[in-house]
């Protein structure tokens, strides 16, 4: 279980996490959605160990990672939003380093494996292309081979299907469903509402810093007292478009 405790950030004066306390099971896709600088990044940041929190508690299945930090790093993986990756390797030497780096055995069945997720996000083809060739989508499939080959107890993706084709969002949506179906804990973040909904168990809706509503889709929709779509409901409790500015503005 991951249990995020009174998470708080400031930097400086700045209030960036307010406060935030939430928990995600085992075998669980918990979505973490909100408006640009709502604070999602920093609060996955701070559940990674990549920022320390102003205060507040983080337990990664019972291990405290503010104080025990390279413990909680080994069961965890990560894809950022825009992965920098390293231009002048190959997508092979990369993910052998970073293999490396996870102390996985060299023998075949880590080679098999590799082979495996180069094959299922459609990479075989730029196996041993320099990395700096890759487009945008190439290169967030190649972090999230990197992401997940130690086989993972938590990961954290922050706008993972942004950049990527539809063929390519499908195989990696079974391939979270895979992970959480064999009790990993998924926490997503992505703009894509409608993904969103089809595939995480539960939601927590950030804005300034603060969960402003969480829970399934259908205690959200108990909550509004509406059977409205997660796009819907996320624009009335976020503050949607004034729909007749928009109007105004396109007539003028």
């Amino acid at each position: 279980m991951l249990r995020v405790i009174k998470l708080t950030k400031y930097f400086g004066d700045f209030l960036a996490v307010n406060s935030i306390s939430f928990e995600a099971k085992e075998g669980e896709i918990f979505g973490l959605l909100g408006p640009n600088g709502s604070g999602k990044s920093t609060t996955m940041r701070m559940i990674l160990g990549l920022l320390k929190p102003t205060w507040g508690e983080i337990y990664a299945n019972e291990i405290d990672v503010i104080k025990e930090r390279e413990r909680a790093k080994r069961i965890m993986g990560y894809v950022p939003d825009d992965p920098i990756l390293p231009e002048r390797l190959t997508a092979w030497e990369f993910v052998n380093y970073i293999a490396d780096l996870r102390a996985i055995p060299r023998d075949e069945e880590r080679e098999k494996r590799l082979y495996e997720l180069f094959d299922l996000l459609d990479l075989n083809d730029a196996i041993d292309d320099l990395i700096e060739s890759f487009s945008r989508g190439m290169r967030k499939k190649l972090a999230i081979i990197a992401a997940i080959l130690h086989k993972p107890k938590i990961l954290v993706v922050d706008e993972l299907f942004t950049g990527i084709d539809p063929k390519g969002a499908n195989t990696i949506k079974t391939i979270l469903k895979g992970m959480r179906d064999q009790g990993s804990i998924i926490i997503l973040s992505t703009h894509i509402l409608e993904i969103a909904e089809k595939i995480c168990n539960r939601l927590a809706i950030i804005k300034m810093g603060e969960i402003i509503a969480s829970g399934t889709m259908e205690e959200l929709r108990e909550s509004t007292g509406e059977n409205a779509s997660l796009e819907e409901l996320f624009l009335e409790l976020t503050g949607g478009p004034d729909i007749q500015k928009i109007i105004e503005f396109l007539e003028g």
